[in-house]
């Protein structure tokens, strides 16, 4: 169930943020035509494995976001996939077929700490444990690890204060130059290219 909070933050985010006409990044631009906004019903989508339903009444939400991070996944292509946070693996078997020949990883513990090689991008998604600091942990423990095309996929950014205290102050840190704020998720760039540090909200 949604809290009021949240609907707030919803509707403010839909005010306040962009479709990709108002978008002047060409790199932010041809992401979202070609992946957040590709609403192509896939074959993939219908295959066994892929999420139908669920029980819980956001069956249109959990859809959505499954998808488009299994588009992200194929359209990035990374080479290393790290899932962290309590909710780690639920959305394992759609980035298995997108990106099939990279590595996985699903930590379970902090014993198991997977070191990227960093001249390898990757894909790293940090769910929202309700923590700010478990997310920020997260955050500063893949930090070093990172090359510049890896991307950091947060979720549950506005499940509570701590989690949006947490993206903002993600989103502060010297190393981040582009994010893309979708609500549902967030999504952080480290491309090294870019002149100066861009922060876009993105209507989906």
């Amino acid at each position: 169930m949604w809290n009021l909070r949240f609907v707030q933050d919803y509707l403010q985010h839909r005010f306040t943020a962009n479709n990709r006409h108002g978008i002047h990044s060409p790199f932010v631009y041809k992401l979202i035509d070609h992946v957040i906004y590709d609403y192509t019903d896939q074959k993939v989508y219908h295959e066994p494995g892929f999420v139908q339903k669920t029980g819980d009444g956001t069956i249109g939400l959990k859809l959505k976001i499954a998808r488009l991070i299994y588009r992200l996944a194929k359209y990035f292509n990374p080479a290393n996939i790290i899932e962290l946070g309590s909710k780690g693996g639920e959305v394992g078997v759609y980035l298995h077929q997108a990106a099939p020949n990279a590595n996985f990883f699903l930590p379970k513990n902090d014993a198991e700490f997977a070191r990227l090689d960093k001249t390898q991008p990757a894909l790293v998604i940090i769910h929202g444990d309700n923590l700010r600091q478990e997310t920020i942990r997260y955050f500063d423990q893949y930090l070093p690890e990172v090359h510049p095309d890896t991307i950091m996929l947060f979720t549950g950014m506005y499940l509570n204060n701590q989690l949006k205290q947490a993206w903002n102050q993600v989103k502060l840190n010297p190393k981040v130059t582009l994010t893309i704020n979708l609500f549902w998720i967030g999504l952080v760039f480290f491309k090294q290219d870019r002149k100066e540090k861009e922060h876009f909200k993105v209507r989906y």
